[in-house]
């Protein structure tokens, strides 16, 4: 039985999802609450929480704010954001602090219960369908890639880089080692002849700014 805990302010989805995992075999939801506060406020260790449902907006506030006093609460727990509010910079600023997830509200129970026992079961890491083409569309490799001898792989990373993401962040997204993340950092700092998150952020922006 894998424990999970809700956080959605709405009273409604609080309470039909909550209520149905209570005749759950597989899932047991042992904490719903409205806020982030909240969670944290009723927390307790022995309720071994495996994963967290997050909305984004919480009473006209960002639960993404939240994920890192979640963190810290339970920092190997899976956190699944669950909105309805599907669009990319919420989407990246979510994976940046470490979200393990992305799906949409329009889903039954039920079709929830399957996705979170199967990301749960084989350390998977769901996203929706609107969530994925974001991913993709932030992964195509620019001019940049080519000019300068990038790989896809650094591409990506760069992106991630330039965003704000930690290394740890960037390491369990791509499924690699904090290590290979070094090491791919170093070889684009090199490759673009400077030595910190800073210059790559100046120069993708002047980048920018020569394409349009």
């Amino acid at each position: 039985m894998y424990n999970i805990a809700i956080i959605e302010d709405c009273p409604v989805l609080r309470k039909e999802f909550s209520e149905f995992f209570q005749y759950s075999e597989k899932i047991d939801c042992v904490l719903a609450v409205d806020t982030v506060e909240k969670f944290v406020k009723f927390h307790r260790d022995f309720l071994k929480i495996d994963l967290v449902l997050l909305d984004i907006i919480l009473y006209d506030k960002s639960g993404i704010d939240g994920i890192p006093l979640i963190r810290q609460r339970i920092p190997e727990s899976k956190i699944i954001i669950f909105s309805v509010l599907d669009d990319e910079e919420a989407l990246l600023q979510a994976l940046s602090y470490g979200v393990t997830g992305f799906l949409n509200k329009n889903i039954s129970p039920a079709e929830l219960e399957t996705k979170l026992v199967f990301a749960l079961e084989n350390n998977e890491n769901p996203l929706s369908p609107v969530a994925a083409r974001h991913l993709v569309n932030y992964f195509q490799p620019t001019a940049i890639t080519s000019q300068w001898d990038l790989s896809t792989q650094e591409h990506s990373i760069m992106r991630m880089i330039a965003d704000g993401m930690s290394y740890q962040a960037i390491a369990d997204l791509l499924s690699m080692s904090i290590n290979g993340v070094r090491y791919h950092v170093k070889n684009i700092y090199k490759q673009l002849k400077i030595n910190s998150r800073q210059q790559l952020k100046r120069f993708l922006n002047q980048r920018k700014s020569q394409e349009n």
